[in-house]
């Protein structure tokens, strides 16, 4: 199987987290917090479905936690994946690097070709730059792709972010060795 990391601008619209349709698209939440004011109103854009079943089954956005939906409207995409992230002051590299494995076993197994992750605004992980968020999803992704060996298809992970953080997911995009005070190794 093949990995393609593209990265897309979002434009404010009615269409939420500036959007189009995707296989599938991967939302986080905080344990203890809310779904964030962007998620919430994607969430409305499709019926409010995400915030029901999070209230039905009790979901609380624990590390691990993880529901997918599958969507049959048009404009949407066709699967909306949820994972808890836990407590913000624990959301660190081993939790981004859980979730992408996570993330992308779901769209592998799904049929999926795109996966699309928003990176929203003033959601840095805990001393995670958004060069350092874009290389840590790189390296998992790469990693968890390659257990599938020989297998068919390609997966492309989009990551839709706003205009002013394309620069910073780029070079964390092209970066071959991070520091963990996110800073590119290579740069040197």
């Amino acid at each position: 199987m093949k990995l393609k990391i593209s990265l897309a601008t979002s434009i404010k619209s009615q269409d939420s987290l500036g959007l189009g349709v995707t296989p599938m698209l991967l939302l986080c939440k905080l344990s203890g917090h809310g779904l964030g004011s962007q998620i919430q109103t994607f969430d409305q854009s499709v019926g409010g479905i995400i915030s029901e079943h999070i209230e039905n089954e009790n979901f609380h956005g624990d590390r691990g936690e993880h529901f997918v939906l599958d969507l049959e409207q048009d404009g949407a995409p066709d699967h909306v994946m949820v994972v808890g992230l836990g407590s913000p002051d624990k959301v660190d590299s081993k939790a981004i690097s859980q979730l992408v494995d996570l993330a992308v076993e779901n769209a592998v197994s799904r049929g999926c070709s795109k996966l699309s992750i928003p990176i929203l605004p003033n959601r840095a992980a805990q001393g995670i730059n958004l060069r350092g968020q874009a290389h840590l999803i790189k390296v998992a992704a790469e990693k968890k792709i390659a257990t599938y060996g020989n297998k068919p298809g390609e997966l492309e992970i989009e990551l839709v972010c706003a205009p002013q953080a394309k620069a910073h997911l780029s070079k964390g995009l092209s970066c071959k060795r991070m520091a963990p005070n996110g800073t590119c190794c290579d740069d040197k």
